[in-house]
């Protein structure tokens, strides 16, 4: 796997989407899924096409995913990173909420009712695999072959935003894709990468059901955010950004230290320094190929479209 490849891969993953989102559309009396199956069916579809790419493309995972156990120590410091990380997130969240609705929390509208161990399970741990396995593992160690260290990480990374299909979901997502890398590199293995994004999707729900934020839509959230104060909608969120963007400031450089820490716990400072020399050699293997450029500007297009059609709706 090489970034040409993991380009038509990642254009296989959207055009097989994009099919099954028109068979449900053409046939939605006889395709009745509930959520936790809809659910499980939407994680299928995004890693049928990554591993039949990997069957085509003949690649083998050992040596080409890294998957080496993790200190005891480092999972901790991990998780610790996670949390270090929140408000960087947060804020990345916010600041999208002034042009485009909270697409979480709509999507926690549709979980009511459902079993909270479910949706952990599901939601919490098993998409966050699925997800940095695709992404983390096959498309960033694809891109990451072709010397471009830097370009790896945030292709892979914003890759990963856009496959959420709405602005406000990639926003944050990126940030989590770029954080993630940098775990896998100072760590190793796949696993960090994973325990980061179960970290962050799990305590999200727990927090969700917590304050009673399951079931609840963003317009509710909205209404309910104005009726507390003054202030209207975006007022308060101007404020949650000023807020937030000093605690993440702080907190970020805390993960920063942390990740360094981590990497001479896993005796990984070398490989670090090195990853710098590698962004210094010149002659390097484009990232951007015919294939990507049509995967992104599908994914693009859609976006923008349900965007426009929401603010016509609305």
């Amino acid at each position: 796997m090489n970034a040409k490849k993991a380009n038509w891969t990642f254009l296989a993953t959207i055009l097989f989407n994009a099919a099954a989102m028109v068979i449900l559309a053409i046939f939605p009396d006889k395709i009745k899924l509930s959520m936790i199956p809809a659910l499980l069916v939407s994680q299928g579809i995004v890693l049928v096409p990554v591993l039949l790419s990997l069957i085509v493309t003949r690649t083998r995972l050992k040596g080409f995913i890294p998957c080496k156990k993790i200190k005891f120590t480092s999972v901790l410091m991990i998780i610790a990173v996670t949390y270090l990380s929140m408000p960087l997130i947060s804020v990345t969240n916010l600041i999208s909420m002034l042009f485009v609705e909270n697409e979480a929390n709509n999507l926690m509208a549709g979980f009511e009712g459902i079993s909270p161990f479910l949706l952990v399970l599901i939601v919490g741990i098993l998409g966050p695999m699925n997800e940095e396995f695709i992404f983390r593992g096959v498309l960033y160690h694809g891109y990451r072959q072709s010397g471009r260290v830097v370009g790896a990480v945030v292709l892979s990374s914003v890759l990963f935003g856009m496959m959420h299909l709405n602005f406000n979901q990639m926003a944050y997502a990126i940030v989590v894709g770029i954080i993630g890398v940098l775990l896998i590199e100072c760590t190793g293995s796949i696993f960090a990468s994973m325990i980061f994004h179960a970290t962050i999707n799990t305590t999200s729900m727990l927090a969700a059901f917590a304050q009673g934020a399951i079931g609840k839509n963003s317009a509710d959230v909205q209404n309910a955010t104005e009726a507390m104060s003054n202030l209207t909608y975006k007022e308060t969120l101007c404020i949650g950004i000023s807020v937030y963007m000093v605690i993440a400031l702080i907190a970020t450089a805390l993960a920063g230290c942390l990740i360094y820490v981590i990497a001479r716990n896993e005796k990984r400072t070398a490989h670090m320094e090195a990853l710098g020399e590698i962004c210094k050699i010149k002659k390097k293997e484009k990232l951007f190929s015919v294939p990507l450029w049509i995967a992104m500007g599908l994914c693009m297009a859609y976006m923008i479209l349900s965007e426009v059609m929401t603010h016509m709706a609305g």
